[in-house]
C-alpha cells in the first residue's frame, strides 16, 4: 500500500501537468493528444508566463517537502525528471528568455502543421481546429509580440526565416480548406493571420536588440544542465575532454573505413559519389515502405529488441498541400494519451508532383542513405521507442522527454543496424562514422557556445573548418544549438551512455541485446544514469 509521502508525490505529479495541460493547448493537443485543447492557441502573454512561473516555483517548494526515502524507484524517477523540468523552465524565466526569443509564429505554425498532418486521415475534424486556429492567431500574435523586449539577433533572424516559410504553410491551409469543403471566411482568416505574422515581424524587429550572445546559457546553468538533464556527473571540462578524444577516435575509424574507397577518397567525396550514383529504381513511397518493412524485419530476426503490441507506424506521400515544408522526409510520432499508438512516415516523392526527369531525379537523390533513415526514425529508432515509453504505466512519465535518451537511441540504433549486418551497403560505415563525428563536433561547439567560449562566427566557422558544412548548412546547425543548450551534445553522449550500459549488463552480467534493450526502453523517456540507478536490482 502506498505512504502518504507516495500519495503526496502523486497529487504533486498530477495537479503540475493537469495545471500545464489546461495551460498550453498546443502542449495538450500535440504532445498529450488531448481533445480539450484542439483549436486553441491559448496566450503567450506576460500574464501567461508569470503564472507558468508562479506554478513552477509552487511545485518546487512542494518537491522540498517529500521526502525521498518513502519513494518508489519509479517515482524517484519521476522525480528527478519533475525537478530537472522545473529548473530549466525556471532558469528561462529568471534571465528574461520570453522577452529574448520571438519564438510565437513558430509556436503558431507547429499547431498549423501537426492539424494539416492530422487532416489526411480526418479531414473534416482537422478543418474544424484550423479554422478556429486561424481566428485565433490575430490576437495571439498582437498579444506575444508585446512581451519581446530586446529580441536576441540570432533568433530575431530565425523567426524571419520562419515568417517567410509560414507563407507556404498558410498557404496549405488554404489549399486544404478549400479541398476539404471551403466555407465563407476561410480565405479573410487566412490572409489575417498571414498579416498578423509580418505585423508581429515587424514590432519585433523595431525594439532594440539584445547584447550579442544573449543566447548563451552561462557556466554555471550548463553545467546543472549536464548533471540533471543529461544524468552526468561530469564537469564540462571532462565533457570537452571526452569530445576531444572521441573526435579523434571517431575520425580514425572513419580514415580506416575510408581506405577501401582508394587513396586520397575524403568521407564527403564518398558520400557525394555514392549519392550521384544511386538511382532509386522504384517510387520512392514504395522503396521507404520496403525499407522499413526489411529492417523492421531484421531486427525481429535478430532478436535485439521487442516490438510493443497494437503500434502502427504507416509510411504515407506527403500530401501536396504539405510539400512545401516537407521537403524529403519526417516522422510524426502519436501523442502520449492516445489510444491509437500510430506514428507516421511521411515521404516527399517528387515524381508524384509531376517534376520533370532531370529535377525528379536529383531531388531524389536527397534521399540517398534511406537505410540509415527508416532506422533512426522508424523501427527501431523514434517510432519504437516513444510507441513504447507511451505504454508506460505511470501516466506522467509519458511527458517527460530527455534527449540523451531519444537522440542516443536513435544513434545506438543506427549502430545496431551496422553490427547486426541487417544492412549491407558498402557505403554505410563511412556515412555512420560521418555522421557520428559530427555528433562528437557538436558536444564541443554546444558547449563553448553556451558558455561564451564561442561567438556565434566561431561555432559557424567550427563547423565548416571540421566538417566541411557549407555556410548556410553550418549556420542552420548553429542556429539550433543557439535555442536548445545541452541537446546537441546529448546525442554522442547518449549513444555513449547506451555503449557504457551494454558493456556492463550484456558484456558483464550476461544479459542478451534483446534483453538490454528491452530494459533500457523500459523506462520511458529520461536519462539512462537514472535507469541504471533505479531500474537496476
Amino acid at each position: 500500500m502506498m505512504n502518504q509521502t507516495a500519495k503526496r508525490f502523486e497529487g504533486l505529479l498530477a495537479r503540475y501537468f493537469e495545471t500545464l495541460l489546461e495551460d498550453s493547448p498546443a502542449f495538450s493537443t500535440i504532445c498529450a493528444g488531448l481533445r480539450d485543447g484542439e483549436g486553441k492557441l491559448g496566450r503567450l502573454t506576460l500574464e501567461f508566463h508569470r503564472k507558468r512561473e508562479r506554478e513552477r516555483q509552487c511545485a518546487l517548494r512542494a518537491l522540498e517537502d517529500v521526502s525521498p526515502r518513502e519513494l518508489t524507484n519509479e517515482q524517484h524517477i519521476d522525480r528527478l525528471a519533475l525537478r530537472s523540468l522545473l529548473l530549466k523552465e525556471c532558469e528561462d524565466y529568471a534571465r528574461g528568455r520570453h522577452t529574448l526569443e520571438p519564438g510565437a509564429p513558430d509556436h503558431l505554425l507547429n499547431i498549423l502543421l501537426h492539424e494539416l498532418q492530422r487532416g489526411d486521415d480526418e479531414p473534416a475534424r482537422a478543418a474544424r481546429n484550423l479554422r478556429s486556429l486561424l481566428k485565433e492567431a490575430p490576437d495571439f500574435l498582437a498579444g506575444a509580440a508585446a512581451v519581446v523586449r530586446s529580441p536576441e539577433r540570432v533568433w530575431l533572424r530565425v523567426m524571419e526565416q520562419t515568417v517567410a516559410g509560414g507563407m507556404a504553410l498558410l498557404d496549405g491551409v488554404r489549399k486544404f480548406l478549400q479541398a476539404a469543403g471551403p466555407q465563407p471566411g476561410d480565405e479573410e482568416s487566412g490572409c489575417a493571420a498571414g498579416r498578423a505574422l509580418q505585423q508581429y515581424e515587424s514590432r519585433v524587429r523595431r525594439r532594440p536588440l539584445a547584447p550579442a550572445g544573449s543566447f548563451a546559457l552561462g557556466t554555471a546553468a550548463m553545467q546543472r544542465r549536464v548533471r540533471d538533464e543529461l544524468g552526468l556527473d561530469y564537469t564540462l571540462g571532462q565533457v570537452e575532454s571526452l569530445a576531444l578524444a572521441e573526435v579523434q577516435r571517431i575520425g580514425r575509424l572513419l580514415a580506416a573505413a575510408c581506405k577501401p574507397f582508394g587513396r586520397g577518397q575524403s568521407a564527403d567525396r564518398i558520400i557525394a559519389g555514392a549519392r550521384e550514383q544511386w538511382r532509386p529504381g522504384k517510387p520512392l513511397l514504395e522503396l521507404y515502405r520496403e525499407e522499413t518493412r526489411r529492417i523492421a524485419d531484421g531486427f525481429r530476426q535478430a532478436r535485439a529488441v521487442s516490438f510493443p503490441r497494437g503500434e502502427t507506424l504507416l509510411v504515407k506521400p506527403v500530401p501536396e498541400f504539405l510539400r512545401a515544408v516537407i521537403p524529403t522526409a519526417a516522422y510524426l510520432s502519436p501523442p502520449a494519451f492516445a489510444k491509437a499508438q500510430r506514428g507516421v512516415f511521411w515521404v516527399n516523392d517528387p515524381g508524384a508532383a509531376g517534376q520533370g526527369t532531370a529535377d525528379r531525379l536529383h531531388e531524389e537523390q536527397q534521399h540517398f542513405g534511406l537505410p540509415l533513415t527508416c532506422a533512426h526514425e522508424g523501427y527501431p529508432g523514434h517510432h519504437l521507442q516513444f510507441v513504447t515509453a507511451n505504454h508506460h504505466p505511470r501516466r506522467w512519465r509519458r511527458l517527460f522527454a530527455h534527449a540523451v535518451f531519444y537522440e542516443g537511441w536513435t544513434l545506438w540504433c543506427e549502430q545496431m543496424l551496422l553490427d547486426l549486418g541487417i544492412d549491407r551497403s558498402p557505403w554505410l560505415p563511412v556515412q555512420q562514422l560521418y555522421d557520428a563525428l559530427w555528433r562528437c563536433h557538436r558536444i564541443l561547439v554546444d558547449l563553448r557556445l553556451q558558455t561564451g567560449r564561442y561567438s556565434y562566427a566561431q561555432a559557424v566557422g567550427h563547423l565548416q573548418r571540421e566538417l566541411g558544412f557549407t555556410r548556410a548548412r553550418a549556420e542552420a546547425d548553429v542556429n539550433w544549438y543557439t535555442a536548445q543548450p545541452a541537446v546537441p551534445m546529448s546525442y554522442w553522449l547518449g549513444r555513449l551512455e547506451n555503449e557504457r550500459l551494454r558493456v556492463r549488463l550484456v558484456r558483464g552480467r550476461g544479459w542478451s541485446l534483446r534483453r538490454f534493450n528491452d530494459w533500457l526502453l523500459g523506462f520511458g523517456t529520461v536519462p539512462q544514469a537514472w535507469i541504471e540507478k533505479y531500474g537496476l536490482d
